[in-house]
């Protein structure tokens, strides 16, 4: 069995591999490579997969599956995986470095410290304390979020139709949550559904 891996993983996944098969970083074996395993940069569309001509499945490093056509793999009888659980914490911690970077103008003011400006009157900042957060979706990712919200003692609310009860947030309508949250996070999939939510809070 080959196994090609055709994006950036860690440097030992090779010899994490090696036991159930060849392994091969080299994009020209896909045609004859039995597995692949991709993240988001490569597009695993009806062309990739009619080059590979041996291919039986595909494995996504990553929680979504946007960037494979997972109806013609089906056609084809190709097994289409990916990692849910992998990234979750990791996006969490990401989600509030970017919010406190945001409630803090931790760019602006590195950037304008380093041009010899000091706008320290400028860039006042906001406490997360006691604010309401408001998330779009509780999925994975959504949840791990939520947890560390709440260990900032902030309110957390949020909306996901699939979810009636949570021990993490108070569930709300969709409206409610547009209305009372201080800040607004979206966790959510490409589905039909969620793209409308998108749209109609955008």
């Amino acid at each position: 069995m080959k196994i090609l891996i055709a994006d950036a993983f860690s440097k030992n996944l090779p010899d994490k591999l090696k036991p159930f098969g060849k392994v091969t970083e080299n994009l020209n074996d896909l045609p004859e490579a039995d597995i692949v395993l991709i993240r988001s940069k490569t597009e695993a569309n009806k062309e990739y997969i009619d080059r590979a001509e041996n291919l039986k499945m595909i494995i996504r490093g990553g929680v979504g599956i946007d960037n494979i056509d997972v109806d013609y793999c089906k056609q084809k009888g190709i097994i289409v995986k990916n990692t849910p659980s992998a990234s979750s914490v990791a996006v969490a911690e990401l989600v509030f470095a970017h919010l406190l970077s945001l409630k803090r103008h931790i760019v602006r003011a590195h950037t304008t410290t380093k041009a010899k400006g000091w706008e320290k009157k400028k860039l006042k900042g906001t406490e997360l304390y006691k604010k309401t957060f408001g998330l779009i979706g509780l999925g994975r990712i959504g949840r791990e979020v939520a947890k560390r919200v709440r260990a900032f003692g902030m309110e957390v609310m949020a909306y996901d139709p699939y979810v009636k009860e949570s021990d993490l947030a108070e569930m709300v309508s969709f409206d409610e949550l547009l209305a009372e949250s201080d800040i607004i996070s979206l966790h959510i999939p490409t589905t039909e559904y969620w793209i409308f939510v998108s749209l109609h809070f955008a």
